[in-house]
């Protein structure tokens, strides 16, 4: 595993860390590694639940606007077809790892940020997290599983809302739609995390696994449809960052202004 992401296991708990604080924790290829040996040391018996989180001043700012935008400059469109794919390949694993995921959002979650945070099972957000769908306004469509974990925790119209506007949401917004099930302050945060964690390692496995098992199923799907959706999400970005409004999007992103659409 790269330094891009940190990764440990203590008192049978993985937590895994983002680890760009300097891009705000924007994704790249690189993190890939470390994404799938965590979801594969988590699936193991003496693991007993994922903490998700990002270091520095944010969870994360979703994909990396300026490596896309230098990958579409030199027609590296398959290197961004495997972000997208490993995106799948993570929302995925999250949401059907037999195991409790709890990812813990201070600061921006964008994007494909938003979208890994709500692949999670918990979400604790410190009073200072914003989340947001923000693709739409730099004429992206949503990935890493955006667009199908909204349409599964929030009412249809409420996710076109935040997919079509992009604006963000602060904590209390995002609590009382059902996005965050816990607001805590900072200085408990460490705290809070830690109870948690304690309870859910003296847990019992075999029931965790298949209350996820029942909440995937309750929710209208099973693991080979789940992956269908997400594919589908995925081909729908791969076909919309090769197009004008995405170009314009990021360009003016990366020179600070607004973009001017067709």
């Amino acid at each position: 595993m790269n330094d891009t992401m940190q990764f440990e296991i203590r008192d049978r708990v993985g937590f895994l860390t983002l680890n760009r604080p300097d891009k705000l924790n924007a994704l790249v290829p690189d993190m890939a590694e470390g994404f799938i040996e965590a979801l594969a040391k988590c699936a193991e018996p003496g693991v007993k639940a994922l903490v998700l989180r990002g270091s520095g001043r944010g969870f994360c700012a979703g994909g990396d606007i300026g490596w896309m935008m230098q990958g579409l400059k030199e027609g590296r469109i398959e290197e961004m077809k495997e972000l997208l794919n490993l995106g799948v390949r993570v929302s995925h694993g999250l949401k059907t790892l037999p195991k409790p995921v709890i990812a813990v959002i201070h600061g921006p979650a964008a994007g494909a940020g938003m979208s890994l945070a709500l692949s999670a099972d918990i979400r604790i957000a410190t009073p200072d997290a914003k989340l947001s769908m923000a693709f739409v306004k730099i004429g992206l469509h949503p990935d890493w599983g955006g667009s199908v974990m909204l349409n599964m925790l929030v009412n249809p119209a409420i996710a076109l809302e935040l997919m079509l506007t992009g604006e963000g949401i602060d904590a209390k917004r995002a609590f009382d739609l059902g996005l965050v099930n816990q607001i805590v302050d900072a200085e408990v945060l460490d705290d809070v995390i830690k109870f948690l964690c304690v309870r859910l390692a003296h847990g019992p496995a075999e029931a965790f696994s298949r209350i996820k098992q029942s909440a995937l199923r309750n929710a209208g799907h099973t693991s080979e449809s789940l992956l269908a959706l997400l594919e589908e999400e995925g081909r729908q970005m791969a076909a919309t960052i090769q197009g004008d409004d995405a170009r314009e999007g990021l360009m003016a992103f990366l020179e600070k202004r607004a973009p001017k659409f067709a």
